[in-house]
């Protein structure tokens, strides 16, 4: 599995996750604040090829996250973002 990219980097109420998978696979995508406090976690199924997985960042509140991604416990990467 490989995460291409999030996108907006600045955020207003969802931003949209590139990942790209050679099987199906499960995704846990855990978003941190600024001090390192797990703000929201999220969990989902991938079917293989390229898909857009869509993050409702509307309950965070305005600031600096990173966002990380994980293959099972196996972590993918780790994405800067600001939530407006």
């Amino acid at each position: 599995m490989y995460v291409q990219s999030f996108q907006p980097i600045s955020v207003a109420d969802n931003g949209v996750l590139h990942v790209i998978t050679t099987k199906a696979s499960k995704l846990t995508i855990k978003v941190l604040d600024i001090q390192g406090k797990i703000a929201k976690t999220l969990q989902t199924t991938l079917e293989e090829g390229s898909q857009q997985i869509l993050v409702d960042m509307n309950d965070l509140l305005t600031g600096n996250y990173v966002l990380n991604a994980f293959s099972g416990d196996v972590f993918l990467r780790s994405i800067r973002f600001t939530k407006q």
